[in-house]
């Protein structure tokens, strides 16, 4: 190819790229969280004058649709349905991006919520959280395990009281048929 002197040459590649965005936000019970976002999209070869004229930086405007759809669905969710909600939430992501980018020849082929990242003093404390509630389920299963323990034990002395209260009285009435057989023959003589 020759291109005149001084000429402008963009050039675009029609391979699947991937853009990786991290977004900051806070939820509704004021805990800041980073989300990485991954966006794959690829150039509509047809639209390769619209991809490189209109647009001076596509990843910059894909950045802004991502952070636009983040900071306007999570800042309404609770962390722990943050995590519930991955999915949710890069489907939107997607269909902005498709819906915004598809003018300028880009195709959105997927959108992936990589990792949802809050403060670590906020990671600690949910991992104590979750340490406390399995221990208190451990010591709740222990006493649930003696407490059975103990009323099998109560059980089993209560059977042996009643066995040796009847073994006890077996004995004593056949002392008594012993005591009356002598007695008898001592009549009888």
């Amino acid at each position: 190819h020759m291109f005149p002197p001084f000429s402008n040459v963009r050039l675009k590649s029609t391979r699947i790229m991937e853009n990786r965005v991290s977004v900051e936000t806070k939820t509704s019970d004021n805990v800041f969280v980073q989300l990485r976002i991954s966006v794959m999209q690829e150039l509509y070869k047809e639209k390769a004058y619209e991809a490189i004229y209109k647009l001076t930086s596509p990843e910059l405007q894909i950045e802004s649709f991502v952070a636009d759809v983040i900071r306007g669905h999570v800042p309404s969710m609770a962390l722990d349905k943050l995590f519930e909600a991955k999915h949710e939430i890069a489907t939107e992501v997607k269909d902005r991006l498709t819906a915004g980018m598809q003018e300028y020849g880009f195709h959105i082929i997927q959108v992936l919520v990589i990792d949802i990242d809050p403060d670590p003093k906020v990671k600690q404390a949910m991992n104590e959280i979750n340490e406390n509630r399995r221990l208190r389920m451990a010591a709740e299963e222990k006493a649930e395990a003696e407490k059975i323990i103990t009323v099998k034990r109560a059980e089993a002395e209560k059977t042996l009281a009643i066995m040796q209260a009847q073994a006890e009285a077996e004995s004593k009435k056949l002392q008594g048929q012993g005591v009356a057989r002598s007695r008898k023959a001592i009549i009888d003589g």
